[in-house]
């Protein structure tokens, strides 16, 4: 999408491949130097849609990048095998000057037709936004969880073996969501079993009350991974020096008993008339294109 739209010599344009170092130094120089322009280029110029239409939108005045919204699109598997597109803004920044115009670089993402758009990382002034905007809220409750080990026999977490042996014992689309993700380094997947079910779960490390915990990102199945929890839970305490686990209630099938209150969680959004929000994921975002 090469559209471009001037107001007061500021202009208004899509973020294309020739783009994405720019946008990455603009970043690291303005939102977050914590990761290098190198670690930002990975993360926003992540794609898993073939035909998508940029990585973003931009704002430049005198040829110089004031302001950005990043985007990341996909093609994901909703229900009963239908496949929707998503997009994933993220990574808003926009130079005090130019406050003005970033709700531009919204309207300019959202008013593209045929995506769901997932905002999984708002800031505070951007909840009151998207609210404005008609994006709805996700469930934002967090069930915390002690580590404690059981010995069992129902069920079983098994070593992490070669791709195309996980490819072939767990389901297509599962198997899909694995090897789209396999080459972040920062996070950390689990793989479980009960009969001749499987299934895994990705994580990331977090520290709750002192103690490192697991914070679960996504599971394959959910139905699965709460009949498998007791040896889920032994094994990330054991194996991987887990105290604690956290998951976003919404990605529970049903409540799971703990003995700890849940919290409330970062805000996310979503927008869409066609996806419910259950088959709304963490995946395909900024949430692990970037080690956030």
């Amino acid at each position: 999408m090469n559209d471009q739209k001037s107001t007061d010599k500021t202009l208004l344009t899509s973020i294309n491949q020739h783009d994405i170092d720019d946008v990455a130094e603009f970043l690291h120089c303005h939102m977050n130097n914590r990761f290098t322009a190198l670690e930002w280029k990975r993360g926003i110029s992540r794609s898993w849609l073939q035909d998508a239409p940029n990585f973003g939108f931009m704002l430049k005045h005198e040829n110089e990048i004031v302001g950005v919204l990043c985007a990341i699109y996909s093609e994901q598997p909703v229900k009963d095998g239908i496949t929707k597109r998503f997009c994933n803004p993220h990574s808003w920044c926009v130079l005090a000057d130019f406050r003005a115009r970033s709700i531009d670089l919204v309207l300019a993402l959202i008013r593209q037709k045929g995506y769901t758009f997932t905002m999984l990382s708002p800031n505070k002034d951007g909840i009151e936004i998207f609210k404005f905007l008609k994006f709805k809220p996700l469930n934002n409750e967090v069930a915390i969880f002690l580590n404690i080990p059981v010995v069992t026999k129902a069920s079983e977490v098994i070593r992490q073996q070669e791709i195309t042996q996980i490819r072939a014992l767990l389901p297509q689309q599962a198997a899909q969501h694995y090897v789209d993700h396999a080459d972040f380094p920062w996070l950390n997947f689990l793989f479980f079993k009960n009969g001749d079910r499987y299934g895994f779960l990705i994580l990331k490390k977090q520290i709750h009350k002192r103690l490192a915990s697991a914070w679960i990102i996504y599971v394959s199945d959910a139905a699965l991974f709460r009949q498998c929890w007791p040896a889920i839970r032994t094994a990330l305490l054991l194996r991987h020096g887990f105290f604690f686990s956290k998951i976003e209630s919404r990605l529970l099938d049903q409540p799971m008993k703990t003995l700890l209150k849940p919290e409330r969680g970062h805000q996310k959004f979503y927008l869409s008339d066609e996806v419910p929000a259950e088959c709304v994921q963490n995946l395909y975002s900024e949430l692990v294109t970037l080690n956030l």
